[in-house]
């Protein structure tokens, strides 16, 4: 019922599930279902039955009211079928395990029997055929019989036993050892081993090894030598590492007098070593090394790894046997790792002092291949041979340099740091004899990379032999400084120094020598700046300035070369200021400049200025990045004395001019008066009128009148108008003073004065007119310089 029920359900998923197939399906016409897998066959000889179990996987399957299968069971190794039955299960879930049962007609002790299955589906092909599962019983000859001894004392013997038997207690199989040529009982043994006590004075041995069980035993039997058969096993290995090498003792436990030992040890590294700048790029390898112990009890044995890695880890094992036999067992490895390699970079420093005399200062920087926390540094040893002699001093492990006094000679020296497995390598370093000693005056500069550091290339030397030095000071070329270096192996001529070692703004001077036979010669000087700034110091202006009416000469110190510049000083600028112009509001004038190309070139004179002006210069130092402080100062141009000359007589120039031109009107001014104001002699002519008349002209004339005039003659000529011209030209008001007869006025010469005494002059200077001229009046006139005329009418 509960089948039906479990089936039904089944069909009912299936049938919703259609659209999905899953490889193994019953239903799916073509399909195979998976084939089982027998997980236990076991043997029950009480009953004489075997219990077979297997799984079953319905995940994905449809479910029928119950499972085919199909079980064989074979027998002996030919596996015939003695047993052929389908049985049928409800499965119990989507993974279940199924269990059968068969009584065998013949005892499970006679024969091995094995066991198959498959499965079958309704309206699908069966499912392939489990693997066979078989249950043994005795027959099985112990296989690989070998003897051995690790200390003479104890024999151990191996065996392969086999496959198993699936029985149990009380058919399970037993194993014994027999020692024929000797009176020992017999040694029941484990499946697999046996260990029994060596008989003292015995060397050959004959012994065999029986298995049984109730179906019967087997046997095998092994002849040996004991002397043939040691393995020795050591014991207790330790190791002391060192930088390149390692000590390796064991101890071989046992009576082996008389035996002679021989042990080989092999060191593996366990882990790659770190690539570092000391070390070489080379692959690790294995080392191996033999060593021959002399036979002893409880022997101790040790021997040298050489050629080991710094800073390493290695795995060593251990394996003995006797000279001439096969091998031993390894022992377990043991671990350990090698001491960072100390290595020591030395330079010096070489100061001259009188009589060919150096004071030598030796600086050294030790170098690890590892952690430096493994490395304890002790010392420094020193040594130095000059001549036939050698000195030795010490220096503690805080000291990194030390000055030593030498002679004119070349000196050798050598520097080991003492650590606490041994010694580093010695660092050799050669100070030339003076007279080798050249000394470069020419620099080369050099600029820093885009990064900020130093990219420096030199060219190869063929006396070069062990490589390049470059030297420079850590904060620029201030004494003291700190000394650092750089090695350069042989065949390269270039270095890349990284920007973290130097700062912008700092000078830094680099010293390339090259390592000759007889010492480091120096190849060249490079200096420059990883940055440039601009200058932080304004040049100092000489005075007086020097002037003159449209130029201006400035004349500064400064001091181009000094390393505590923060770039090289590649000029000057002046930038001009023209000041206190009148201009319109708003209105700046446009200031100029000049550069000075050459740093060393301290004096510009600008020209092209306007004389008596102010102009303000300001007077920087210039680098490649831009321009420094500022010195100002304000200088006002010169006058021209001959311009003050001309500004002066040009105004009098144009005075005198101004006069000549006045005397001139004035001349023409007065024979028009005299034209128009004369009247014949003989009329009487109020002088006051005249004289008002003439103060009047002289009056408006007086603004154009500079000084006195040379004298001029005013002569009054005689005029016949004709009859219809002859209207008088006398005011309306004036009486008239002259008839018709034809009168005569004379000709009168006089100087013009001052404005100021025009009137009075005039009015005295003037003869009284009359119809006829007296003598004593003419003879007055005439002392005057005055000369009659024929009369003119009026």
């Amino acid at each position: 019922m509960h089948c039906g029920i479990s089936w039904f359900i089944h069909v009912l998923l299936f049938l919703l599930t259609s659209s999905v197939y899953l490889n193994g399906s019953c239903l799916e016409s073509g399909s195979k279902p998976p084939r089982p897998i027998i997980s236990e066959l076991r043997a029950n000889v009480a009953t004489q039955s075997l219990v077979v179990k297997w799984l079953v996987n319905h995940t994905g399957l449809a479910r029928e009211s119950g499972d085919t299968y199909e079980i064989q069971v074979g027998r002996t190794d030919n596996l015939t079928i003695v047993h052929n039955s389908k049985v049928s299960s409800c499965p119990l879930g989507s993974d279940s395990t199924l269990k059968w049962t068969w009584v065998s007609t013949l005892p499970l002790q006679c024969a091995d029997h094995s066991v198959r299955i498959r499965r079958f589906c309704s309206h699908a092909d069966p499912s392939d055929w489990s693997q066979w599962k078989t249950n043994y019983v005795s027959p099985q000859r112990p296989e690989n019989l070998s003897c051995g001894t690790e200390d003479l004392r104890i024999v151990t013997c191996t065996w392969n036993p086999g496959r198993p038997a699936n029985l149990y207690e009380p058919y399970k199989r037993t194993h014994t050892l027999y020692i024929k040529n000797t009176g020992e009982d017999p040694i029941k043994c484990g499946e697999w081993s046996c260990r029994f006590q060596a008989v003292p004075g015995l060397e050959r041995y004959h012994v065999s090894v029986v298995v049984r069980n109730q179906l019967g035993e087997e046997k095998q039997s092994y002849s040996f030598n004991i002397t043939d058969r040691v393995f020795p096993v050591p014991e207790g290995v330790r190791v002391s590492p060192g930088v390149t090498e390692a000590n390796v003792s064991w101890v071989v436990r046992g009576n082996l007098s008389g035996v002679e030992l021989f042990c080989q040890v092999t060191a593996d590294p366990v882990e790659p070593r770190r690539p570092t700048r000391q070390a070489e790029a080379a692959d690790l390898q294995s080392t191996s090394m033999h060593q021959v112990c002399n036979g002893g009890s409880d022997e101790c044995c040790d021997v040298s790894l050489e050629q080991l890695s710094p800073n390493t880890r290695y795995a060593t094992r251990v394996r003995c046997a006797v000279r001439g036999n096969l091998e031993g067992e390894w022992t377990q490895p043991t671990h350990f790792t090698t001491y960072p390699l100390v290595r020591l970079d030395v330079w010096r420093s070489v100061r001259l002092l009188s009589h060919g005399q150096r004071n030598v200062t030796l600086l050294w920087t030790p170098q690890f291949s590892g952690s430096a926390s493994s490395v304890k540094i002790q010392g420094y040893k020193v040594r130095w041979r000059q001549e036939g002699c050698q000195w030795i001093l010490w220096r503690d492990r805080e000291q990194t340099q030390t000055e030593i006094s030498i002679g004119p000679g070349q000196c050798d020296m050598i520097i080991q740091a003492v650590i606490q497995p041994g010694s580093s390598p010695p660092a050799h370093i050669t100070i030339p004899p003076v007279e080798r000693i050249e000394y470069l005056r020419n620099v080369t500069r050099v600029s820093g990379s885009a990064s900020g550091g130093f990219h420096l290339i030199w060219e190869e030397q063929e006396a070069v032999t062990c490589g390049y030095t470059v030297e420079w000071c850590t904060v620029g070329s201030v004494v003291p400084c700190t000394l650092q270096w750089r090695r350069v192996p042989v065949g390269n001529t270039s270095v890349s120094l990284p920007a973290g070692d130097f700062k912008a703004g700092h000078r830094y001077t680099f010293d390339i020598y090259g390592c000759t036979d007889e010492g480091d010669k120096l190849l060249g000087i490079r200096t420059g700046y990883s940055q440039e700034l601009k200058p932080v110091q304004s040049p100092r202006l000489v005075e007086p300035i020097r002037t003159t009416s449209s130029s201006v000469t400035l004349e500064w110190r400064y001091h181009e070369d000094d390393h505590s510049h923060p770039g090289f000083i590649t000029g000057y600028l002046v930038t001009v200021h023209k000041t206190g112009s009148q201009r319109s509001p708003g209105h700046v004038p446009s200031p100029f400049t000049k550069t000075v190309a050459d740093p060393h070139n301290k004096s510009l004179t600008i020209v092209g200025l306007q004389e008596h002006r102010k102009y303000t210069f300001h007077l920087s130092a210039l680098t490649n990045v831009g321009p420094g402080p500022q010195t100002t100062i304000t200088v006002k141009t010169q006058t021209i004395p001959s311009i003050l000359l001309a500004k002066i007589l040009t105004p009098l120039l144009l005075l005198l001019g101004l006069a000549l031109l006045l005397c001139l009107f004035w001349k023409m001014l007065r024979s028009c008066i005299v034209e128009v104001f004369g009247y014949p002699a003989g009329m009487n002519i109020k002088p006051i009128e005249l004289d008002r008349h003439l103060h009047e002209t002289s009056e408006w004339l007086r603004c154009l009148k500079v000084g006195d005039c040379v004298c001029s003659d005013i002569e009054i000529l005689s005029v016949r108008p004709t009859m219809s011209e002859r209207t008088p030209l006398i005011h309306p008001k004036l009486p008239r003073l002259f008839s018709s007869s034809s009168t005569t006025i004379p000709s009168a010469s006089f100087c013009p004065v001052h404005h100021s005494s025009s009137y009075s002059s005039m009015s005295s200077s003037l003869p009284s007119l009359s119809p006829s001229c007296p003598s004593s009046s003419t003879q007055h006139l005439h002392k005057k310089g005055y000369c009659p005329q024929s009369p003119t009418e009026v």
